[in-house]
């Protein structure tokens, strides 16, 4: 993900649009940049590095502008260099935009380009794009329907910002897809255009929200909203008493509310970058494995908390798309017994902080051995990265609540890609079968943007159960560790006892535990444990227990024996957890609030645990 900041107004530009891209250095690290129409025409700094680097660019003549763009990257076209930072320019030099997105098409595009002449100085689809809104611009359409037409060109999900010389009282805007938010501000003969609300309510509270799809025209006295048709559209004007951190939370009543919301965007922004459908390819630009692949004889997954129950599944993924020999380990034990080690043994470290202290001792115990390690953290530039031999990052973005909602989707959706990464290193998966599995995986976002519309349904559910005292969850095979996840969820928010286990140990113990007062949670997946796991949902009824049970759209054989049915859309297995997880999220949320709780920062918890 990345950021971007507009402003117009009576200036100066830079100080509000560095300001701004401040609030959003959380959605890239990379690089930087901003423009700003000064009276001599348009001036752009940009440098590889933080804010405050680009900040040291900032000179009297960029000061003289009252209107301007900004960005700051997450790296995806392009290394981190101060070529590919935005803003980028048409090929006249009188043109700048600022984007956020992938460009699934951007080959074919720059390769029409090309044969027109054009020349690029970067690596980025973002330049790509703003030669293109430059052809219609020269072509002698207005900005706003050149962004327009051009966006409806583009193949994947984009945010766009445009600025031109030849329209200097005006700023374009546009969505097409889920590439982040675009939020109008309105101030006192100045406004704002911005990736997300904490650029903009510490200038003004009174707001627009451009919707995917639509452009906006922005003036420093008003907005005029438009489809890629062309059509108006209406916008309304919405205001907020938030202070800055009320804010982030974006209408939302609680951070684990908005996190479990943006889910489907985070996902998004873990994959995107690194799949392409056509062709099928992995591109993964931002990691490099620390070892040969073929040379790697199994994999250790050391976390802890929900990062040790992604990593559950991640194992399942390593041994069905690699065929590489995968366990999971809790960090803290790992530490001090981890079993033989050498160059052979690949170690995964999964942290989402990057500052896990049982997730550092456990890689510093693993290199201390000889074997390779790769970090998969969400914060850049954490200890983890820069301890272990190569990292892949989630980019979901910051977690403010305590509860891991969104950096656990992210990681499943992470574990997957690496695992078919290494797949194709190791000549396990075809290239039609690659061709399946990231298809599987690119529609995983829209199937959990669809378990997002019941959340009527579990909010009622939640109200008729928060009185238990106890629950059981329950699942087989790779709804095991999502049954964990979901137990770990009730008890972190709710302090409500709650015991996740394997299915097949029903028999084994918990089943002596199947009471009327103490409801059971079952997870059943669309796989071929399914039948197993319905078996279980039948002893526990027959013995006068209370089952609410997640299953898969279609799957008509669980409505006679669940008192309770939850379902989410079905998906190929190994995609299965991805979704199913998100229901028991919303369900521990929503009991936690029926029971007056403080959500976000649940007692005795922290986000990162950095001490023993």
């Amino acid at each position: 993900m990345c950021g971007i900041v507009g402003y117009i107004g009576v200036g100066p530009a830079a100080p509000a649009i560095l300001d701004g891209l401040r609030a959003l250095e959380y959605r890239g690290y990379d690089s930087a940049g901003l423009a700003v129409l000064t009276p001599n025409g348009l001036s752009v700094r940009r440098r590889a590095g933080r804010i405050d680097d680009l900040a040291t660019l900032v000179d009297e003549r960029l000061m003289s502008g009252a209107i301007g763009i900004g960005h700051t990257r997450w790296a995806t076209h392009g290394a981190v260099t101060d070529a590919n930072a935005h803003p980028h320019a048409d090929a006249s030099g009188r043109l700048v935009i600022v984007h956020n997105g992938m460009t699934d098409n951007v080959a074919e595009l720059r390769d029409e380009l090309l044969a027109d002449g054009h020349v690029f100085d970067s690596e980025t689809d973002t330049e790509v794009i703003a030669h293109l809104i430059g052809v219609e611009c020269d072509a002698g359409l207005p900005l706003t329907d050149a962004v327009g037409r051009t966006l409806r060109r583009l193949a994947g999900a984009h945010s766009v910002l445009a600025l031109a010389a030849d329209e200097p009282d005006l700023l374009v805007g546009g969505r097409v897809g889920s590439a982040g938010g675009l939020v109008v501000g309105h101030g006192a003969s100045e406004a704002f255009l911005a990736s997300d609300l904490p650029a903009v309510v510490r200038h003004t509270r009174n707001l627009q929200v451009v919707e995917a799809g639509e452009i906006v025209a922005l003036r420093s006295d008003g907005a005029e909203f438009q489809d890629l048709n062309n059509r108006p559209q209406n916008r309304r004007l919405i205001s907020v008493p938030w202070g800055p951190m009320a804010a982030a939370k974006a209408g939302h009543r609680h951070f684990m509310h908005k996190e479990i919301h943006e889910q489907p965007d985070t996902l998004a922004d873990t994959i995107r970058p690194r799949v392409t459908l056509e062709p099928a390819e992995l591109r993964l630009q931002d990691f490099q494995l620390p070892v040969d692949a073929r040379d790697i004889e199994r994999a250790v997954i050391v976390a802890s908390g929900s990062s040790n129950f992604a990593g559950m599944v991640g194992a399942r993924y390593l041994r069905e798309l690699a065929k590489l020999p995968a366990t999971t380990e809790v960090a803290s034990e790992f530490a001090y017994a981890p079993g033989p080690l050498s160059p052979g043994t690949l170690v995964i470290a999964i942290s989402q902080s990057g500052a896990t202290a049982d997730v550092l001792l456990a890689v510093e115990r693993a290199r201390a051995d000889g074997a390779p390690v790769v970090a998969l953290v969400n914060t850049v530039g954490s200890e983890l990265t820069r301890t272990a031999d190569a990292a892949f990052h989630l980019h979901a973005g910051p977690e403010i609540s305590v509860c891991a909602t969104k950096t656990f989707v992210s990681q499943l959706g992470a574990l997957y890609l690496l695992s078919c990464h290494l797949g194709v290193l190791r000549d396990t998966l075809s290239p039609d079968q690659l061709a399946r599995r990231l298809a599987h995986i690119a529609h995983a976002p829209l199937a959990v943007a669809r378990v997002l519309e019941i959340e009527n349904q579990i909010e009622d559910l939640a109200r008729r159960y928060h009185g238990a005292g106890n629950f059981l969850y329950m699942g087989r095979g790779l709804a095991h560790p999502i049954a964990l996840e979901g137990a770990l969820k009730l008890k972190e928010i709710s302090y409500i006892h709650a015991e996740g286990f394997a299915a097949g140990e029903l028999k084994h113990g918990p089943i002596a535990l199947v009471a009327p007062d103490i409801p059971v949670v079952a997870v059943a997946l669309n796989d071929e444990l399914r039948p197993k796991i319905l078996n279980a949902v039948a002893q526990t009824r027959s013995r006068n227990g209370r089952v609410i049970l997640v299953a898969s759209e279609g799957d008509d054989l669980h409505a006679d024996i669940a008192e309770e049915v939850i379902t989410v859309p079905r998906t190929p297995p190994l995609i299965a957890p991805i979704v199913s997880v998100v229901p028991l999220q919303l369900f521990a949320y929503y009991i936690a609030v029926w029971l007056g709780l403080d959500v976000d920062q649940p007692r005795n918890l922290a986000k990162s645990v950095t001490v023993e």
